[in-house]
């Protein structure tokens, strides 16, 4: 009988802060004792006290600390023995990993504690989190190596059909996997297995994958998991590397739950051949209606209800086959045709490849009625009757000769489907070799005509060579005349014969190469004219352009002015109109009433109030008249 033991103590986030902590403080000269260790996590951690202390005699019980006495020989501790902390080294670290057969913290929610170790795999977990686990034989399976209940058609794969379809899972979660193509650098990250037990990423996952290790969809999921859960032991639950392997393990949860629904749905909607939505399942789908916010009823596949069937998750014909789940008021059967009034080109392009899909379904439905329908001799004859008298008799046997029709259907179906996608890679096999002769020739093609205009180059590099020697001998002729004692119609004969010796070589030598000439000046000239025409219309475009963003700024930057200058005109304008009034220097606002040069109120009130601060700085010039009232105002 399994039993709990308590593989480790402490928790991993603790003891990598304590030993930062330690190895900070003994960088420093330091001691590192407890008042110490303490005062560096809270400066960065807002953990208590009392927590700090319980993980660090947590981390020397699971051995990643030693605890030591140590004696200070300086400062206000001198000669006092106090306790302080070492960090474990690493040759024991090896030693004790080399030992172990189990993880350490638990599967469920990665954490230390007691723990239940499975029998079958290197997983632990706690009381609280293994309540899936069966025991059997006196040894306890965990939920991760219990079976998975599968579809028939899913559970009928074997490992190398598997395969075939996780390799397109691999490259969906490959998609968002940067950090984890690779093995964690362990030179980076120094400590990273003493906490990890089974360190894995993608590159390691697919080489499982291609050597065929997994034989349930369940069993690739499990060993995917364990980048999830190193990530959440080693860097925390909000670090950027648990959250992208949360996505990478929500992109591998969709695309199995895809590949469990229908194994030849997902295959086909990866590999993608010509009409792959048209083509049949092993286990046909239904047609329906489904009607979407915005569009028209529009057809599609039924491939599953979800519990409570209020809604319905569909896959559309058309060019995108895009899935969605659809409430079930909205999906009618394929037999009740709907009335659309605007039928767009989409639409009409859906029910095209709808009908096209039905035709093949009812040629293999036929296919697998003639299968059925063959002659039967007298004796095969008799022989039904007496099975028809015995179903009649017996209804268990009724039911078992059904259930062998419905697999001889199932089987000719299938046949049928592989004869299909051997006939398709027959094609793409051709299309490719037609392809790869094409460039070949191609090839071919291009190397002629570089090499013949490389030719052509030296052609006419020594008909010049040719024409400037006939000058220079004309120029050595024509300084010579008065010296050479010949006859003058004699040289005359002699370069006249030249001349035509030299004009009936080149009329013998042009009509050779003459037609190939032309034909090969025609082709460059077209491919000049053609590349001249293109780099003319970019060079118009990128102009048009270049102009239309010059005037798209000289347009903003004189609307910016324009208002620029309009603020700048308001703003003069409020300054004059300010500067123009009287404030009261008793409570600033506009005043009415003058007291001297530079001193106003806008009522009475306030000149009575501040009369008893401002009769000491009173410009205003006393009055002389004696009466009574200005000797009491003044």
């Amino acid at each position: 009988m399994a039993k709990f033991i308590t593989r480790r103590y402490s928790d991993p986030a603790f003891v990598k802060a304590l030993r930062e902590g330690i190895l900070k403080i003994a960088s420093q000269k330091q001691c590192p004792n407890e008042d110490r260790i303490v005062r560096a996590l809270q400066n960065e951690y807002e953990w208590t006290k009392a927590d700090i202390l319980k993980q660090l005699k947590l981390a020397v019980k699971d051995g990643f600390l030693h605890q030591v006495t140590a004696i200070s020989s300086h400062g206000s501790t001198k000669g006092i023995p106090q306790t302080a902390y070492r960090v474990r080294s690493n040759e024991l670290d090896e030693t004790l990993r080399n030992k172990e057969s189990h993880d350490w913290y638990c599967w469920m929610c990665h954490n230390p504690g007691e723990v239940i170790l499975c029998d079958y795999c290197p997983r632990v977990f706690h009381r609280r989190c293994a309540h899936d686990g069966t025991v059997s034989g006196g040894k306890w399976k965990c939920s991760s190596c219990q079976p998975q209940k599968l579809p028939p058609l899913m559970n009928s794969k074997t490992p190398e059909e598997l395969a075939k379809m996780l390799i397109f899972t691999m490259d969906r979660m490959k998609e968002k996997a940067k950090d984890f193509l690779k093995p964690i650098d362990t030179e980076e990250y120094e400590d990273y297995l003493e906490y990890i037990f089974k360190p894995l990423d993608l590159s390691l996952l697919e080489k499982r994958v291609t050597q065929k290790c997994f034989k349930t969809p369940k069993e690739f999921r499990e060993e995917a998991q364990w980048m999830l859960h190193n990530s959440i032991i080693y860097f925390g639950e909000d670090a950027d590397m648990t959250d992208l392997a949360e996505a990478i393990m929500e992109d591998c949860d969709g695309e199995l739950e895809e590949m469990v629904r229908c194994p030849d749905c997902y295959l086909m909607s990866n590999i993608r051949t010509n009409n792959w939505f048209t083509k049949p399942c092993y286990f046909p789908h239904e047609l329906v209606w489904a009607k979407m916010t915005g569009e028209p009823p529009w057809p599609a596949k039924l491939l599953s209800w979800d519990e409570d069937k209020s809604k319905a998750l569909v896959r559309f014909f058309g060019t995108a086959h895009q899935r969605a789940w659809v409430a079930s008021k909205n999906i009618t059967p394929i037999t009740q045709k709907p009335e659309v009034k605007k039928r767009p080109q989409r639409w009409m392009q859906a029910i095209d490849e709808m009908k096209l899909y039905q035709r093949q379904l009812n040629q293999l439905e036929n296919n697998m009625n003639t299968v059925k329908k063959t002659p039967l001799n007298q004796s095969q004859v008799d022989e039904k009757s007496t099975q028809t008298d015995e179903k009649e008799t017996h209804p268990d046997k009724r039911r078992k000769l059904d259930s062998e029709l419905e697999l001889n259907k199932v089987t000719e179906v299938r046949k049928e489907l592989e004869k299909q996608a051997k006939e398709n890679a027959e094609i793409i096999r051709k299309k490719d070799e037609r392809i790869c002769i094409l460039q070949d020739h191609a090839k071919t093609l291009e190397e002629h005509l570089s090499s013949a205009v490389m030719n052509l180059e030296g052609e006419r590099n020594r008909a010049k060579q040719l024409k400037q020697k006939l000058e220079m001998m004309e120029k050595e002729i024509s300084r010579n005349k008065n010296i050479i004692e010949m006859p003058n119609h004699v040289i005359l004969n002699g370069s006249a014969s030249r001349e035509r010796e030299l004009e009936v070589n080149d009329k013998m030598v042009a009509p050779s190469d003459s037609q190939k000439d032309l034909e090969r000046e025609i082709k460059e000239a077209v491919k000049r004219a053609v590349n001249k025409e293109r780099l003319e219309k970019e060079r118009a475009i990128e102009d048009a352009v270049k102009r239309t963003k010059r005037e798209k700024e000289k347009q903003i930057e004189k609307s910016l002015q324009v208002v620029r200058n309009e603020a700048e005109k308001s703003l003069q304008e409020a300054i004059q109109l300010t500067k123009r009034k009287q404030w009261c220097a008793y409570c600033s606002k506009e005043a009415f009433y003058p007291c001297c040069w530079n001193t106003s109120y806008c009522t009475v009130d306030c000149q009575k109030a501040h009369w008893c601060s401002h009769r000491f700085q009173c410009m205003r010039l006393a009055c002389n008249c004696g009466t009574r009232e200005c000797v009491k105002s003044c």
